[in-house]
């Protein structure tokens, strides 16, 4: 099975991504690729929708390192929705979960990063 990829830029330098399929050898390098072309200085926030991924492979794995490896280093955060239980066992074997937020839902990632807004702006208005 292929992967289908679909990413969406929703707002300055935050993209919201969408893989389903195999994330294997053959398919992580256009991944890779299309990756790549987001992780610009800009890029603070990247959420992966992950409902329809079947499989990880290690190269597959390598992406997510290097993208939240990269994303961390300028100050953002990389966050995962709907992970099957076979993904995210994988990323428990690979210690790559320390970190990263994974939320159940869309409806439960919008709830937290309206909190967060909410929160910054109650700072700022003190």
């Amino acid at each position: 099975m292929a992967l289908i990829m679909n990413v969406e830029n929703k707002s300055p330098g935050s993209y919201f991504v969408t893989l389903n399929g195999r994330l294997d050898s053959t398919t992580s390098p256009d991944c890779d690729a299309r990756i790549s072309t987001i992780l610009l200085p800009s890029t603070k926030t990247i959420l992966f929708e992950l409902t329809n991924l079947d499989y990880i492979s290690s190269m597959g794995l390598r992406i997510f390192l290097k993208t939240r490896r990269m994303i961390e280093q300028q100050g953002g955060h990389v966050y995962m929705i709907n992970v099957q239980p076979q993904i995210e066992k994988v990323f428990e074997i690979a210690n790559m979960l320390n970190g990263i937020r994974l939320f159940a839902s869309i409806s439960e990632a919008d709830a937290y990063f309206d909190a967060m807004q909410k929160s910054v702006l109650a700072s700022q208005n003190s």
